[in-house]
């Protein structure tokens, strides 16, 4: 308890009679109808007598025990300090406000200093001005904490900066106090915090401009930067304070594991959470994570919460919550999570998260391909698809090459169980053989020809576990990884693909998830490659008042939906479904998505909601796309071109009825009917643990060599072989006999 109580310089007290008193400050208005407590704040505000004068003063009315609570709660709620204050009165009002003890701040001051740094073309008279007004104390050693202005966060002048802050142990923070938007924190700790080197991975890999830049020679000291005293004013005062901060209370500081941005033109201030990175070069181990992908045991049932989602063991909400850390343009690996074209009332849920990090280069010729390339999540409700686009963009992230994965040198020959690239990608030859040509001619990604494999070129391999034969197999690094480090990023043994990349609550979700894509995929490329009528679905049999919103809401729009079972002989229910125009105009505008699962339900419902990410691209004016082959498909394709979208003429397929049930409804009989499903047709699925131990999610790249991907890879295989077993055509089709138009979603 305080000896000498007075009322706080920011405190006033105005008594309206016998019976309340307000308590007034800038923040609020408490009244206080206690006559006791009343009289002892008033005796207080005079300014003259200790606690046990007060005590004596009141004996009359009260003992001292009951006195002596008044003033311990009237310090409880703020209204007092001890007696006079080392600072002016304006100035003592100030920091009591902001909730300062100020003999204490003041002894705090005197005892603690500070040691300011300067990184760039940055000037720090100002800051050490404002340091010297607040009674910060500067030298040149030994100091509490060092402090760092720079005109750059990822200015490479901080590399050695961190290493020896790191080997003397040195708490220090960094500031950016130029330009329109000031960055300061977050206070590195040595062994409890994120280091710069931490941070500076995740600024990385959210410039790829500077990347690009400085792949070319461009002097990042060249270029100038936006600097005015009004920024460097109002930077150096909000940094002082976070310092006055820190220095009273280090434990408590909000910046301790974060940033914070603040731009000088709207006067927003954002939060950005900064992540230690376990396997950071400078602050922890590298090697930590270089290992095997864990086997797992199929036996064990999980129970699934989230059925319709997909089989998922925890709901989007907490998997969210979970991982929104991970959000921020500055110092995340998901620059941002927002709605897109969302108008209020519809049944369309769709949301952006970024650049596909998976697709990023150095390369001019990269980026010219993959700028715009996204990622997005889609759903039946907002948090479902937001949680999706938080998900695949982390997903993404997973699949990069960071340089700290496990792996071997070896060549093909070299290996028992490897597997070669084209196993799974499924090039013809023909492919292989006008790839020159073909690469010259086409604007997509995706269309790209590797070179063909060298059999004997010493590489870095990666380590696959087989769920099928519970062994480890071995696939070319360059293939396993996007972003895998190439001296000629046009003359690839393979190029990023994310098809069976899949996160999860748990590894075995992310398998599953993984490995219904491949199957989607599959089934997708045979129906449409070899152009075959499937039969369509009843939707009025779903049982789904979902499905009806939907079909509503298109008729509302003048657009028909409808569904076709595409269902390979995997026998795991997988549907395209199709909208197109309802009138006769001259364009059907036909958009199409897929979707596959164990459940019949389920996956007629992820190729709705698949289907619902795209429409908004034709629902405006002028299409939401730039993709010219997108854009020539909306506009020529017809159900007479492209007779294959029309469904069967048979009776259509009831789901309650048609379908039965494959498995029990949780994550391990999914995955064991999966595998076993695949074995039986001479297929084999293995994974690779893609998760990222500075973020958590579990991520994996899940392959079964002889699937196809819906893009066109048109070696030998099932999309020749299926169509002829499942009685859909009679022989098989010659390569040139394939339809022409490519799969391009």
């Amino acid at each position: 308890m305080i000896d000498n109580p007075r009322l706080k310089s920011n405190i006033y007290i105005s008594k309206i009679d016998q019976k309340l008193l307000y308590v007034i400050s800038d923040q609020d208005i408490i009244p206080i109808s206690d006559p006791l407590e009343i009289d002892v704040l008033e005796e207080i505000n005079k300014g003259k007598l200790s606690t046990q004068e007060l005590a004596h003063y009141f004996l009359d009315r009260s003992d001292f025990i009951a006195t002596f609570k008044i003033i311990s709660s009237l310090e409880w709620k703020g209204f007092i300090r001890e007696d006079d204050s080392p600072y002016s009165v304006q100035k003592t009002a100030y920091w009591e406000e902001l909730g300062f003890d100020v003999k204490k701040l003041k002894k705090i001051l005197d005892q603690k200093s500070i040691q300011i740094y300067k990184v760039g073309n940055v000037d720090d008279a100002f800051f050490k001005n404002i340091c010297i007004e607040t009674g910060i104390r500067i030298t040149d050693n030994d100091s509490t904490l060092s402090v760092v202005l720079t005109d750059d966060y990822s200015n490479e002048s901080l590399i050695s900066l961190n290493q020896n802050f790191i080997k003397e142990q040195k708490k220090w923070l960094l500031i950016k106090p130029i330009g329109n938007e000031i960055l300061i924190g977050p206070f590195f700790i040595p062994d409890a915090t994120a280091c710069w080197k931490c941070l500076h991975h995740r600024l990385t890999i959210n410039q790829p401009f500077k990347q690009f830049c400085k792949s070319i020679g461009f002097v990042q000291e060249d270029q100038i930067k936006a600097d005015h005293p009004i920024s460097v004013s109002i930077a150096s005062n909000m940094a002082v304070l976070e310092v006055v901060k820190w220095l009273y209370s280090e434990e408590k500081h909000t910046l301790k594991k974060n940033i914070v941005s603040f731009n000088t033109s709207t006067m927003n201030s954002t939060y950005h959470a900064v992540t230690k990175r376990p396997q950071c070069k400078a602050c922890g181990d590298e090697d930590i994570f270089k290992k095997k992908s864990e086997p797992i045991n199929i036996d064990a049932k999980t129970t699934v919460s989230n059925k319709l989602g997909g089989y998922r063991t925890v709901s989007p909400e907490e998997t969210f919550e979970k991982y929104k850390i991970h959000i921020s343009n500055i110092s995340g690996i998901v620059p941002k999570v927002s709605p897109y074209h969302k108008k209020e009332g519809i049944p369309i849920f769709n949301f952006a998260s970024g650049r596909n990090r998976a697709l990023q280069s150095t390369s001019l010729f990269w980026l010219n391909h993959h700028l715009r390339s996204g990622n997005g999540g889609k759903g039946k409700n907002s948090i479902q698809a937001r949680t999706g686009a938080l998900c695949e963009a982390i997903e993404r992230y997973s699949l990069m090459y960071h340089g700290d994965e496990y792996s071997f040198i070896a060549s093909y020959e070299d290996l028992e169980d490897a597997i070669l690239p084209n196993e799974c990608m499924n090039f013809s030859q023909t492919q292989f053989e006008k790839r020159e040509e073909i690469n010259k001619n086409t604007s997509k990604f995706y269309a790209f020809i590797p070179q063909p494999f060298d059999i004997e070129e010493k590489m870095e391999w990666t380590s696959f576990y087989s769920l099928t034969y519970q062994k480890y197999k071995h696939l070319p690094s360059c293939f396993s990884y996007s972003q895998y480090p190439a001296k000629d990023e046009q003359k690839l043994y393979s190029y990023p693909d994310s098809n069976g990349c899949a996160a999860g609550n748990t590894v075995k979700e992310a398998i599953l998830q993984g490995f219904l894509e491949l199957v989607e995929r599959d089934a997708a490329a045979i129906w449409w490659y070899n152009r075959i009528r499937m039969p369509e679905v009843d939707l009025s049999t779903s049982q789904n008042p979902y499905l009806e919103t939907i079909e509503e809401y298109y008729k509302s729009i003048e657009r028909k939906i409808y569904v076709l079972d595409i269902t390979s002989d995997l026998n795991i229910p997988t549907f395209v479904a199709i909208s197109s125009l309802i009138n006769d105009s001259s364009k059907s505008n036909i958009i199409y998505a897929f979707g596959s699962h164990i459940d019949v339900h389920i996956a007629i419902e992820r190729a709705v909601i698949e289907l619902n990410q795209l429409l908004p691209i034709v629902q405006s004016e002028n299409y939401l796309t730039k993709d010219q082959v997108f854009i020539d498909w909306l506009d020529m394709a017809t159900f007479k071109t492209d007779e294959y979208l029309v469904p069967k003429k048979i009776e259509k397929k009831n789901l309650q009825t048609d379908y039965p049930i494959l498995c029990e409804s949780n994550i391990e009989s999914a995955l064991d009917f999966c595998v076993e499903t695949t074995k039986i047709n001479d297929l084999e699925v293995l994974f690779l643990d893609l998760t990222k131990g500075d973020i958590g999610l579990p991520v994996v790249k899940v392959i079964a060599p002889g699937l196809r991907h819906f893009w066109r890879r048109t070696g030998q295989g099932r999309l020749y072989d299926v169509p002829v077993k499942m009685g859909w055509l009679d022989k098989k089709l010659l390569e040139n006999e394939l339809n022409p138009k490519s799969i391009f979603i």
